[in-house]
């Protein structure tokens, strides 16, 4: 059942979140290397001919910030990622796992893109075949005990998210509201709200599926 979350003092959901850092499970089988997010943000933004001012001003992401990224020397958070992909009008999935413009993909359990922030150990599991042409991205998301994702930036207007939840239990907050969602749960929101997941669990991860549809607006 989706429920309406308690707040707790400042609008917080009661039970707070354990500080971010650690690791989750499911870790040997991340493949993809932040800097190879580096590479391929570069290669976008050349053959785009944009400079790193000009994605700083599209995303709010600093300059400083883009060199680090592009180079490997930081690994950029969930939030920062989703600054950069909106600023840039793609998905997440068409950063980290490139454009694969083929009739038919299969993708191995080992070959699916993976996105994983460090310090919190959220990771994002890009599941379906990306093209440019794509209006949908279908992804998994893997949250450990007491982390949270971070804000994601809001989308562009138009923009739909269907969530399900496959084990665990998370809160999704949408805007300024909180909703708790159990293993079993779906819910649909516009997404052009900022929107972030916080697993309240101590002990519990939680896995759930994140459709995304940009309904042809040109931009996730």
């Amino acid at each position: 059942m989706v429920r309406q979350a308690r707040r707790g003092p400042a609008g917080c959901v009661a039970r707070p979140l354990r500080a971010a850092d650690g690791t989750a499970g499911f870790i040997d089988q991340v493949q993809i290397m932040h800097s190879g997010i580096g590479s391929r943000l570069r290669e976008l933004r050349q053959s785009r001919k944009l400079n790193l001012r000009d994605v700083s001003q599209l995303s709010g992401v600093s300059r400083s910030m883009l060199s680090k990224i592009e180079t490997g020397r930081s690994s950029p958070t969930a939030t920062t990622l989703g600054k950069i992909c909106e600023g840039l009008g793609i998905s997440i999935s068409q950063l980290v796992g490139g454009v694969a413009p083929r009739d038919v993909i299969v993708m191995r359990q080992s070959e699916h893109p993976v996105f994983r922030v460090p310090k919190t150990g959220f990771e994002r599991w890009s599941l379906s075949p990306i093209s440019e042409v794509r209006t949908v991205d279908f992804a998994m998301n893997v949250l450990p005990p007491g982390r949270s994702s971070g804000y994601f930036p809001p989308h562009k207007e138009g923009v739909e998210e269907t969530l399900y939840i496959m084990s665990g239990a998370i809160v999704l907050w949408h805007g300024e509201t909180p909703y708790e969602l159990s293993e079993g749960d779906s819910i649909f929101y516009r997404a052009h709200f900022p929107h972030r997941f916080d697993n309240a669990s101590a002990v519990q991860e939680a896995r759930f599926f994140v459709v995304v549809n940009n309904n042809d607006t040109g931009s996730f």
